[in-house]
């Protein structure tokens, strides 16, 4: 039984949890799921989805991933680094079972561009059918980071990363619930199902690992990379150069957006919108 509110619906997971997603119905030949950024849930991408499904161009899957929403089974953390990789291939699996046949693109904005990209390292990335990536973050050590950006308003903490990293590489696990990710926004702009303080393995398991290269280079299928010009939280003229070196991807950087309005401004969604429309133009002229 769907027990969330507004256009929640649920998948089953490995380990039996029913996790929330939004659903907004289009073709059903063309599926995005969609990821969410660090500490937001999905509920500011629904004007997104929406926008895509209205306009014939993909049902849209927008996951409020574990640790995150409305109702989460422990906010802001996970049992073990990589379960949310676990439950994205659940979900891909659900996906592929309730559209047989389906092209299903993966996608995600900020955090979730990088959750994203851990797949391309994961068994179903060879059935991903194409990713599409908005002002994507990748790996703490990636040249992208806008230096003295302070946009996400949060504070990482780098010695408790260093110090877990230390245990961890030597197998000590049981210390990975402590939080090291701590959005810093006033609690009177907060809507209330934000994440802002993240466990040590919840948000290990948003970014890809240092080696960054080895998932950008797996991108084979057709990618889109879009930023805005004047993105607070990373360098937009850093995108084109690093993709450039690992990979083909398509990188775009479109004027006067920023880190939050590249997901939803009619202007940045029409520009996905054409990508999503020449992805399929091209697929069906092969």
């Amino acid at each position: 039984m769907n027990t969330y509110p507004e256009d929640f619906e649920t998948y089953t997971a490995r380990d039996g949890a029913q996790l929330p997603y939004r659903f907004f119905e289009g073709p059903s030949d063309v599926v995005l799921i969609f990821l969410h950024g660090i500490t937001e849930p999905s509920l500011y991408l629904r004007e997104f989805g929406q926008y895509v499904s209205r306009l014939g161009l993909a049902t849209a899957y927008l996951p409020d991933l574990r640790g995150y929403g409305n109702r989460p089974i422990r906010r802001g953390d996970i049992d073990y680094i990589g379960q949310l990789d676990d439950d994205l291939e659940d979900l891909f699996f659900f996906v592929q079972k309730h559209h047989p046949g389906a092209r299903i693109i993966v996608g995600g904005h900020s955090a979730g561009g990088a959750t994203a990209l851990r797949q391309t390292i994961r068994p179903i990335h060879k059935d991903i059918f194409a990713y599409l990536l908005i002002s994507p973050a990748l790996s703490p050590n990636a040249p992208l980071d806008r230096k003295g950006g302070s946009g996400n308003e949060s504070k990482v903490s780098i010695p408790r990363y260093v110090l877990l990293m230390l245990l961890n590489a030597l197998g000590i696990h049981r210390f990975n619930h402590i939080i090291v990710y701590r959005r810093l926004t006033p609690i009177e702009q907060l809507h209330g199902t934000e994440s802002c303080n993240l466990s040590y393995r919840l948000a290990l398991s948003r970014m890809v690992g240092n080696h960054y290269a080895n998932y950008l280079s797996q991108l084979t299928q057709p990618t889109f990379v879009m930023i805005g010009s004047d993105d607070e939280v990373f360098d937009a003229s850093a995108y084109k150069p690093l993709y450039e070196k690992f990979c083909k991807a398509e990188v775009r950087i479109v004027d006067n957006q920023n880190h939050d309005s590249i997901v939803k401004t009619e202007h940045a969604l029409s520009i996905i919108g054409n990508w999503l429309r020449l992805l399929q133009a091209g697929e069906e002229a092969q």
